[in-house]
């Protein structure tokens, strides 16, 4: 795999689907992880 310095949310959003579905995770359950991951960081922000 080639290393990436792309640092941007997107990028690792997508990484991270990867690397869910990877470990045996459906795309849907990878999306909704991945989505209450970034809903749960965004509410600490406040």
């Amino acid at each position: 795999m080639k290393a990436s310095n792309d640092m941007s949310l997107w990028s690792i959003i997508e990484r991270m689907q990867r690397r869910l579905e990877r470990q045996g995770l459906s795309a849907t359950a990878a999306d909704r992880a991945v989505a209450l991951a970034v809903k749960q960081l965004a509410s600490q922000g406040r």
